[in-house]
């Protein structure tokens, strides 16, 4: 379960990290979208910002958390909650991420319920102190 759960974190950082690289390929195919709020998430700042934050989540992965130190889990999960927190209540799209026939950010639900459900795996193998 450990390890399912380490491939799950893995994933979803790097699920993050290539919606933040490769938005700039895809920002012209939703035209229904505003252009202004499209453009904001392929900006240098954002990417930048997405690429290392996914770099360290992977980092915390695959050294302490792997090794059951739960401070590492417990940094991880805020960090993800906090990105969760406040991309709910910045973008409206986040909203309509439950209905299949509305674009959303899905990916970046699908990256925070992998990271999410692989913390919890890895929660419940860490040795309690």
């Amino acid at each position: 379960m450990k390890k399912l759960g380490l491939v799950m974190i893995v994933i979803a950082y790097a699920l993050l990290i290539a919606t933040a690289v490769l938005g700039r390929l895809f920002d012209r195919e939703h035209s229904h979208l505003d252009p202004v709020q499209v453009a904001g998430y392929v900006e240098p700042w954002p990417v930048t910002l997405l690429i290392v934050f996914g770099l360290v989540g992977i980092v915390l992965a695959l050294i302490p958390v792997r090794r059951g130190e739960r401070w590492a889990i417990a940094t991880s999960a805020l960090a993800l909650l906090a990105l969760f927190a406040v991309r709910m209540t910045t973008d409206p799209l986040c909203l309509v991420v439950l209905d299949p026939h509305q674009h959303g950010c899905h990916s970046f639900m699908i990256a925070m319920a992998l990271g999410l459900g692989g913390l919890g795996l890895a929660f419940r193998a860490a040795p309690h102190a």
